[in-house]
């Protein structure tokens, strides 16, 4: 299955591998196994730097049973970057802001706000009075949408208590895929400055014999596997999202530590756009900051531990 998913990461991109994962079955595959199809597809895609409408299937699935309308013609905005939720209620005005990644063309997006001081869910379409944009910045090719309102008109989808339990689930996958694909991004990152330093030659060695290099590649590896060993846990925690929370967290670490290590490595060519390493670097970025990068987390899972007064089990020593 992962050899399968990762040929089809590395010889499509967009709509073409939507397809092709959809012939594969990725869906059922999904319902039946998430934990293998998140990791498996996710790892793969960040390994490949492509890019599909996988993330929304992830998303969408614990929303499904609260919806009046097949999953497939929903996209699920999350929060702009540094924000908890996509919009709040100003009075009688709904304002919003948020991001979707591996949009489908559908016209139907949710989104979760603060309504009344409650989160609750809420669909909104095309003449809702919200506007879309195609975000180009750090990595054009990521294709994410920003989606805007000042004054919008939505129904509500889900409220109350049942909306925080599927803010949480969603949250809790969305961190999970993205922690994974970070994963890939910063292994390619590796291999491109293993690569490197096996075959660039230094005082007549190559550069990779020596120690300095060496620590600096053994920190990265390191890093990153330490965030896998974190994702891998994430699913049999007894608290889903705190576990969510530090593996995207140490995922973002391990892309920051990577992309020092392996730049260093890399030394004048990992900065040329000739290069690879530079997409990569950019992916590992700009995910980590979505739902919460490596330098916010760590003070939300504090605080959560403060507010439970206990620490919950995350993984069986």
């Amino acid at each position: 299955m992962a050899v399968t998913l990762s040929g089809l990461a590395e010889n499509h991109d967009g709509s073409e591998l939507a397809r092709a994962l959809e012939a594969f079955g990725f869906a059922d595959l999904l319902a039946e196994a998430p934990r293998y199809a998140v990791s498996a597809l996710f790892t793969a895609l960040g390994y490949a730097g492509s890019m599909s409408t996988s993330l929304q299937d992830v998303l969408l699935q614990p929303l499904a049973e609260h919806l009046p309308v097949p999953t497939t013609e929903c996209n699920v905005v999350l929060p702009a970057i540094g924000a908890g939720l996509v919009g709040t209620d100003q009075g009688e005005v709904l304002a919003l802001r948020g991001v979707v990644i591996g949009a489908r063309t559908v016209p139907m997006f949710l989104a979760p706000i603060a309504m009344e001081g409650e989160l609750t869910w809420i669909a909104l379409q095309g003449f809702s009075g919200i506007s879309t944009r195609r975000i180009e910045g750090l990595d054009p090719a990521l294709a994410m949408i920003e989606v805007t309102g000042a004054d919008v008109t939505a129904d509500v989808v889900i409220a109350g208590e049942r909306a925080v339990a599927a803010w949480d689930a969603v949250a809790t996958a969305g961190r999970l895929a993205l922690g994974y694909q970070i994963l890939g991004a910063v292994g390619q990152m590796i291999d491109l400055a293993v690569d490197h330093a096996r075959s660039r030659v230094q005082f007549g060695r190559p550069i990779g014999s020596f120690q300095a290099v060496r620590n600096r590649l053994v920190d990265a590896h390191i890093a990153r596997q330490s965030a896998a060993a974190a994702l891998a846990g994430a699913w049999d925690a007894d608290d889903a999202v705190l576990a969510g929370l530090l593996a995207k967290s140490l995922a973002g670490r391990a892309a920051r530590i990577a992309a020092t290590q392996c730049q260093q490595v890399l030394a004048g060519i990992g900065f040329t756009a000739e290069h690879p390493f530079h997409r990569f670097l950019a992916r590992a970025l700009v995910l980590d900051s979505v739902l919460g990068s490596a330098a916010e987390l760590p003070a939300v899972i504090g605080a959560r531990l403060i507010s439970a007064g206990s620490i919950p089990r995350l993984v069986d020593l």
